[in-house]
């Protein structure tokens, strides 16, 4: 390793009498020897200045420069290795950082230090491998610059080696709203798939967007030139940052481009709003940097041969040196010390998705339509599509089909993905959760053996409700899929136990997630209420069960509602004081119907606390939106200061006097009040009112 060392600092000599000079070389390499050994010498870029450099010369790892992750979190990506500060995953020697990954088992805390639960102490969580991974976070940050590192990279099934930067501060939010970048990244190199060339490739990409899993990427691969395979030497991996540009380097040689044109970043302000991040978000504020090894996960576990080849280990990753320059003449944009390939590809990146101004109507009963190929645009207004698909095996189209005019087609190749449907402004959709479904048609024309689809309402993860759906026995027929609402929330997430979705507070209001390869179609995917399969509709019971909520109409004077704890077994009540002789109160789903065709009750506990009239007359009613009513139905009044329990059969509803009731869609379950026309001075109590089959 000698020889390694002593090129290093030929070739940071070179650099230096060259930027000292503002000489520049050329775009190319020029070639020394050192007792044989060719050394590349890095090209003099006019006006760049280093501002800082490990070159690893130490016997140990450099604190000034850089800290250590320790925990078994997985990365957040599902990798098998526990990151250690251990000798045995990190050794520097020789001028040469080592990091190691071990196949051992070995435990560590489940969260990393990001999590305000984080304990180094911790040892809940035990996984397969120890590697490590290092950082240079309030150590080395920067905004803009020029970054080498000469590194030798592992091989094999199931490795994950990584050059990166992440935000030193999350100004526009968690992980990937506040951006990442990627200078170098490699999985399962020297990998031979069904007989074809080993695999030998590097990626450099950027992750950004929105907060996961709301977030895009872009970014290019590259194959060395002559066969060349980045496990068997060292190599050059570079990134050149200014403002809205970013650019890729190996060898110094510039193969890919990103623009600000490509990229961006939404957030949530503290007002709650969805707001455009400003200038060229996020990549616009200093970043420091990560040096890793994987260990599977998401990326590696799943291409290639696929899975963690056991065989290998251990698998190092070797760094010879991290250097980083700024541009001398314009620090605060980077601009100006560029150099420019002219075969680098430039990749187009994504636009930003249009913010729709929240609507108070979004998500309103009786039917919620996500869905229609009924709808001229198919996707309801206000929400749009959006996937998480790191391994990119999840593909959408919107097409049409013959008999149902245009339906959404979903194809699936491996086993990371999902398809949702995003409202980005969040959306309050609590009073779906007693009564409502998500119902949908679906189609499956290919699946493979022991692939499940879940179904998922999302509040942000991991607040997020699912359920596997069982799927028709036969292919290419449609099925109508039928899943509570209420039983996502009960479910919770089974990535993540003990969170569920906030029904209150969702931002993804229907997420599809096959859990293998499948082709499949949707249709008609929408919310509504179904009350057929409920053994009783509670519609107030302490407080208002959605979607019912209390409403009065007084023609004259005052009617007065108030939530009022009577302690004991009924503890919250409605109560009413009417200072009038003309109003009334009930309880309603403001334009929602139900169809309680198959119940047999209304049951409800009513108390009069006060009633100064002569004839104690009381009536109640059900309305089917009105004028469809059951009309006034006298009920017996109480013993004041008593509670006394009804059950009124609907039967006798409909057969009252002048009833017009229609019970397959009831809007308005129960209205109160006394006598119209005497009325003045009565206080009463209702709880307990549902509907019972």
């Amino acid at each position: 390793m000698k020889h390694n060392n002593t090129r290093k600092k030929l070739a940071l000599n070179f650099t230096t009498i060259a930027l000292s000079s503002l000489f520049l070389i050329g775009c190319g390499s020029d070639s020394i020897s050192v007792d044989e050994t060719p050394v590349v010498v890095p090209p003099a870029l006019t006006g760049w200045q280093m501002v800082w450099q490990d070159e690893f010369d130490g016997s140990s790892v450099d604190s000034s420069k850089w800290s250590f992750a320790v925990d078994c979190y997985g990365g957040g990506n599902g990798e098998a290795q526990c990151y250690t500060d251990r000798p045995e995953n990190t050794t520097v020697s020789d001028g040469l950082l080592t990091i190691t990954a071990h196949k051992e088992t070995f435990s560590g805390p489940a969260v990393n230090d990001a999590d305000p639960n984080y304990d180094p102490l911790d040892s809940s969580k035990t996984l397969d491998y120890t590697s490590a991974r290092l950082l240079s976070k309030n150590k080395g940050d920067w905004k803009y610059g020029r970054f080498e590192i000469r590194a030798k990279l592992p091989q094999g099934q199931g490795t994950w080696p990584a050059i990166w930067m992440l935000p030193t501060d999350a100004v526009y939010g968690p992980w990937a709203g506040s951006g990442e970048i990627d200078i170098m990244e490699a999985v399962n190199l020297k990998t031979v798939t069904n007989n074809q060339a080993p695999e030998s490739k590097v990626h450099g990409t950027l992750h950004f967007g929105k907060s996961w899993p709301n977030n895009v990427y872009s970014g290019q691969d590259y194959h060395l030139p002559n066969e060349q395979n980045p496990a068997d030497d060292f190599h050059v991996y570079a990134l050149e940052w200014q403002q809205d540009e970013i650019r890729w380097y190996v060898d110094d040689i510039h193969y890919a481009t990103q623009r600000s044109s490509g990229w961006y970043s939404q957030y949530i302000d503290d007002n709650g709003d969805l707001v455009n991040a400003p200038g060229d978000a996020p990549f616009n504020q200093p970043f420091h940097m990560l040096l890793n090894l994987a260990v599977g996960g998401s990326w590696a576990g799943n291409v290639n041969n696929t899975g963690i080849d056991d065989s290998i280990f251990p698998q190092s990753m070797l760094i010879d040196y991290v250097r980083v320059y700024e541009c001398a003449d314009y620090p605060n944009t980077g601009e100006g010390c560029a150099s420019v390939g002219e075969e680098a590809i430039l990749v187009p990146g994504h636009q930003a998705p249009e913010i729709l101004v929240s609507s108070n109507e979004f998500g309103k009963g009786p039917i919620f339509s996500l869905f229609s190929h009924g709808d001229s645009s198919a996707l309801a207004s206000g929400l749009s599509f959006g996937s998480y698909n790191p391994d990119g095996a999840i593909s959408h189209a919107v097409v049409t089909d013959e008999v149902r005019g245009e339906i959404l087609e979903i194809s699936k190749t491996g086993a990371n993905g999902n398809l949702f449907f995003e409202y980005p402004q969040r959306a309050n959709l609590a009073h779906w959760q007693a009564l409502g479904e998500l119902v949908f048609d679906i189609n499956i024309v290919s699946m493979a053996q022991g692939t499940e689809v879940l179904i998922k309402v999302d509040s942000g993860w991991p607040n997020v409700g699912d359920t596997s759906i069982a799927l028709p026995s036969n292919l290419n027929e449609w099925q109508q899929v039928r899943v509570p609402l209420a039983s996502l929330v009960t479910n919770g997430n089974r990535f993540s136990p003990g969170s569920t979705v906030n029904l209150a507070d969702v931002v993804n209001p229907f997420v599809i997630e096959p859990t293998g390869a499948v082709v499949l179609k949707l249709d008609n995917i929408r919310y509504e209420y179904q009350v057929a399969q409920q053994a009783n509709v509670i519609v107030y019971d302490d407080k208002a069960i959605a979607p019912y909520a209390f409403g009065l109409f007084a023609a004259s004077g005052q009617l007065i509602e108030e939530q009022v704890d009577v302690g004991g077994e009924h503890k919250i009540v409605t109560q009413l004081t009417f200072n009038t002789n003309e109003a009334v109160g009930f309880y309603q789903s403001t334009g929602s119907v139900m169809d309680f065709s198959g119940f047999n009750t209304l049951s409800f506990d009513l108390n009069v606390v006060a009633d100064p009239r002569d004839v104690r007359s009381m009536k109640i009613k059900m309305d089917c939106q009105t004028p469809c009513s059951s009309g006034d139905f006298d009920i017996s009044a109480p013993e004041l200061g008593i509670w006394t329990h009804y059950d009124i059969a609907l039967t006798d509803l409909l057969a009252n006097s002048g009833s017009t009731l229609d019970l397959t869609k009831v809007d308005t379950p129960i209205v109160i009040f006394p006598k119209w026309g005497d009325q003045q001075g009565v206080v009463l109590q209702i709880d307990n009112i549902k509907l019972i089959h």
